[in-house]
C-alpha cells in the first residue's frame, strides 16, 4: 500500500508534490523500519509471530517487556494512523497531491494505521481497564486537529487537518478497552471512509470550477455551482455529527461507550 502511495502523492511532478512527497516518504520508511525491529524483538522474546500464538505467549513475558513492546507498536502505527504528536507528515502532504488520490488517501491510509492500532493493542497487549495514555493521546489528536482546521484558509488543508481530528474519536474507543468502544471506534471508521472520500471528492469540483480551494476565492459557491455546495454540506453536516447521519451514529456509540 504505501509502496503505491509513494508514486500517487507525487503524480505530476510538481515542486510542491516532490518536497512534500519525500517528507511522507522520510517518515513512513522511518516507521516501516521501526516496524520491523518492533516484529524482530517480538519473535525474539515470543519465538514467533503469529498473533493467535502471540496472545498466549505475551503474558508471560516481563511487564516491563510487554509495555516496551507496546509503546514500539504504537509509535509505529501511530505515525501511519497521524495521531498527536506524530502527525505532521500529512497536512503538509496530502494537500499537494492530486485531489483524485488524496480522496482514496484520506478514505482508506490512515485508516489502515487505526485498525492495525486495534488489532495489536487489543490482541497482543490486553489491558484490564481503560489506557489513559491512550485517553490522552485521542484528546489531543482531536483538539490540535480542530485547532489546526481553523488556522486554515485552504480546503484542502482544512480537511487534511480534519482528518486528524477524527483519527482521535477512533483511538478514543481503543482506548476504552471494552466491547462497546472498539464497536463505537469500528463504527465510526466505516462511518469515515466514504465521507471523507466524498469532500475532497467535492473539494476537487470546487477546485475545477473556482480554479482554487482558498475560501478567499470560493465564496458564494452555493449560487455559482449549488450541487457541490449541497454534497459538501451533506457530507459536512454527517462529519458534524448531525442527525440522522451516520456522524452522529458513530459520535452517539462512542459517547456511549464513554
Amino acid at each position: 500500500t504505501l509502496t503505491s502511495s509513494y508514486v500517487l502523492i507525487t503524480l505530476g511532478g510538481a515542486k510542491d508534490q516532490v518536497r512534500h512527497g519525500m517528507t511522507y516518504v522520510v517518515v513512513n520508511l522511518l516507521a516501516s523500519l521501526l516496524f520491523l525491529t518492533g516484529v524482530g524483538l517480538l519473535y525474539a522474546a515470543t519465538g514467533t509471530v503469529n498473533m493467535a500464538d502471540l496472545s498466549e505467549r505475551l503474558p508471560g513475558l516481563p511487564q516491563g517487556l510487554q509495555t516496551a513492546l507496546g509503546l514500539l507498536f504504537l509509535v509505529v502505527f501511530g505515525i501511519k494512523a497521524a495521531i498527536f504528536p506524530l502527525f505532521n507528515w500529512l497536512p503538509d502532504s496530502y494537500p499537494t497531491a492530486r485531489l483524485a488520490v488524496t480522496a482514496v488517501f484520506a478514505g482508506l491510509l490512515t485508516k489502515v494505521g487505526v485498525y492495525a492500532l486495534i488489532r495489536t493493542q487489543t490482541l497482543l497487549f490486553p489491558h484490564d481497564e481503560a489506557s489513559v495514555l491512550l485517553l490522552v493521546v485521542a484528546g489531543l489528536t482531536m483538539v490540535v486537529g480542530v485547532l489546526g482546521a481553523i488556522a486554515q484558509n485552504d480546503m484542502k488543508r482544512i480537511l487534511s487537518f480534519h482528518i486528524v481530528s477524527q483519527i482521535g474519536y477512533m483511538i478514543l474507543g481503543l482506548a476504552l478497552f471494552t466491547v462497546a468502544g472498539l464497536a463505537g471506534a469500528v463504527l465510526f471508521l466505516l462511518h469515515q471512509i466514504p465521507v471523507k472520500t466524498s469532500l475532497f471528492l467535492t473539494a476537487g469540483l470546487v477546485e475545477h470550477r473556482a480554479g482554487s480551494t482558498a475560501l478567499d476565492r470560493v465564496g458564494g459557491l452555493l449560487r455559482r455551482a449549488p450541487v457541490a455546495a449541497a454534497l459538501f454540506g451533506l457530507a459536512a453536516l454527517s462529519l458534524a455529527g448531525i442527525p440522522p447521519l451516520s456522524g452522529f451514529v458513530g459520535k452517539l456509540s462512542l459517547i456511549d461507550a464513554g
